[in-house]
């Protein structure tokens, strides 16, 4: 394994963003007013610890993690950067590591609006061992769930408010329903972009501060990815999240030329 400086001992010092001012938004994560899950009914679900933040990521194959793009803004140097698997407590002694071979952020990311574009794909130094604590997320082949109200499902691994205290019951799981972009602009007095869409927990539940880049999942399916959001389980602040499905060609290309990449490059060694 790569040098790994100490970041399981100091990463809960760094990681967490600097508390907003006003309306602006932040990347977000956390499960507030969510309930404990076993890894079995979610083995997508992994963790992933980059020098200065910690985020969460949904297994696509036994190389590739999804997950969200402004993971990667405060370091991009691969050495410093861990993916966990098999992970039912934010520090599980029987998570099973693995190094980063490549990264690539969406070449859009933050252009068209503040984090546009918010995904990126991760792929591994060496393969996931698939378990019944450890499989690949389906992504969604239509759009059809985006309707008013509809039920969604977002995981992650615990503060249970906005400055509070990793849980210590491990992976949380909360339900919240579909909002049209039109009302949640408006909630948020901004124009969301074609890429992004909301989720609400009626002020009570939501996905909160540390664990970005999660999956948000809908019928067993992968169709968003836990980006950013005003608080956490803010009265008529929904949050605000990647549409998956908006992305899947970009997704299916960049994992194809990884793969031409990855057979390239091994048979230079043969």
């Amino acid at each position: 394994m790569r040098l790994w400086i100490c970041l399981h001992c100091a990463i809960m010092a760094v990681c967490s963003p600097t508390k907003k001012n006003g309306n602006e938004f932040e990347p977000e994560g956390k499960i507030v007013g969510g309930r404990p899950v076993s890894l079995r009914q979610f083995p997508s679900a992994c963790l992933f610890f980059n020098l200065g933040a910690q985020c969460a990521g949904t297994i696509l194959n036994s190389w590739t993690i999804l997950t969200a793009a402004h993971c990667f803004d405060k370091n991009k140097d691969d050495h410093q950067m861990l993916i966990e698997v098999e992970s039912r407590y934010l520090y599980d002694f029987y998570a099973k590591s693995h190094d980063v071979r490549k990264f690539v952020i969406h070449e859009d990311y933050n252009k068209a609006a503040k984090f546009a574009c918010d995904i990126a794909l991760i792929f591994l130094a060496d393969k996931i061992q698939f378990s019944s604590k450890a499989k690949k997320g389906v992504i969604v082949s239509h759009n059809k769930w985006m309707k008013e109200n509809e039920k969604f499902i977002a995981t992650g691994w615990g503060l249970t408010s906005y400055s509070g205290e990793v849980s210590d019951k491990g992976l949380l799981m909360a339900e919240l329903r579909y909002i049209s972009s039109e009302d949640c602009g408006r909630m948020h007095k901004l124009n969301l972009t074609p890429d992004m869409f909301c989720l609400y927990g009626d002020g009570v539940k939501d996905t909160c501060k540390g664990d970005s880049g999660g999956g948000v999942i809908w019928n067993g399916m992968i169709v968003g990815i836990t980006s950013h959001g005003a608080g956490c389980a803010r009265i008529n602040k929904p949050s605000v999240y990647a549409n998956v499905w908006y992305f899947r060609e970009w997704i299916k290309n960049h994992v194809q030329n990884y793969m031409d990449w990855y057979c390239e490059e091994k048979g230079k060694r043969t």
